[in-house]
């Protein structure tokens, strides 16, 4: 009996092994063309976003630009950072660090890791450093964007010849700004652990000690707030009815408290705080402090006789000061 040979095995074929790699290798040189690309809109839309903003006065500007983060991320550092709009507002970075996701370079964090230089029109240079300060900014599209900046320990330093900063340090610092419904926009700050130097009713609140400070607003017309300047801005905002509503309002140093619980304010020719506020006012003054204001020295016989200093008024702004009910406390806040 005879055997017929068996039939040779086939070989395997390496197509199929080598499809997942070739596979993989088309997707890794789609997506690195798509970062290149990615890269390039970034570039074009910083150069534009500047030469747009040196057209109506303002500057953005950096000494250098570089550009990493591939695959997954778009970094961009900048050295020697400057924005500055027309009436003379600044900020300076000798470095700047951003990042956002490759796939939403729309949502950019920054980092300033050798802080600020701001720079006051009149008052001067003031230098922000601290353990950590960055912004984050979204939303373009909409107005105002979604912006936010937070800071760990920071310590303000005005320049040699500078005028005073109404902060000295804090622990820790929040700025946030929304857009909202029906032309509305919103701003919540917040300084916790304060150190500040503040004039008028505010300063005797604070005095040396540490102080927190919470004030959260609506702003209404906010699409009015475009000008040639941080001034102009202003004025055409005022000028079309825009009201700034307190939500929240509040200053604790201590026992020490100035609460504001509701009002509406606008801004007057001179780029002063105009308006009422309904306000809590707990003073707790030194017999020295005591002697420089009849405020304080109501609040002062109230604590001699046991009594609580707290008074409940209204904080009026007219005619470039502040008013507690019957007694002027110092200068109206000015906004530019």
């Amino acid at each position: 009996m005879t055997h017929n040979a068996a039939a040779p095995s086939r070989k395997p074929r390496r197509r199929g092994l080598l499809a997942p790699f070739v596979l993989l290798l088309i997707v890794a040189l789609g997506w690195s063309a798509a970062w290149l690309w990615l890269r390039g809109q970034a570039e074009q839309r910083m150069d534009a976003t500047a030469l747009s903003l040196k057209s109506r006065g303002y500057d953005l500007s950096w000494e250098s630009r570089t550009f990493t983060g591939y695959p997954f991320r778009m970094d961009v550092r900048l050295v020697n950072a400057r924005v500055a709009e027309p009436s003379g507002w600044a900020l300076r970075a000798p470095e700047l660090n951003g990042e956002a996701n490759a796939y939403d370079i729309g949502h950019w964090v920054i980092v300033a890791p050798r802080g600020v230089v701001m720079t006051r029109p009149v008052n001067g240079d003031v230098q922000i450093t601290g353990q950590a300060l960055r912004a984050s900014f979204a939303g373009f599209k909409q107005y105002p964007p979604r912006i936010s900046i937070e800071g760990a320990n920071l310590v303000f330093t005005p320049a040699p010849g500078a005028a005073p900063f109404p902060l000295l340090s804090t622990a820790g610092l929040q700025l946030h700004v929304r857009p909202g419904p029906d032309d509305q926009g919103a701003i919540f700050f917040e300084a916790k652990g304060a150190k500040a130097r503040f004039t008028g009713l505010m300063g005797r609140i604070a005095a040396d000690r540490t102080a927190d400070l919470i004030w959260d607003s609506k702003i209404s017309k906010i699409s009015a707030l475009h000008g040639a300047s941080w001034a102009d801005a202003v004025g055409d905002w005022s000028d079309a009815g825009g009201t700034l509503t307190v939500q929240e309002g509040r200053l604790t140093a201590g026992e020490a408290l100035l609460e504001a619980k509701s009002g509406a304010l606008t801004v007057d020719d001179d780029g002063r705080l105009r308006g009422a506020l309904d306000v809590t006012v707990r003073e707790v003054a030194s017999p020295d402090e005591a002697l420089k204001s009849p405020e304080a020295t109501a609040a002062a016989v109230a604590q001699a006789l046991g009594r609580d200093p707290t008074l409940s008024a209204t904080l009026k702004f007219e005619n470039g000061r502040t008013r507690l009910g019957l007694f002027d406390t110092g200068p109206a806040p000015r906004v530019y």
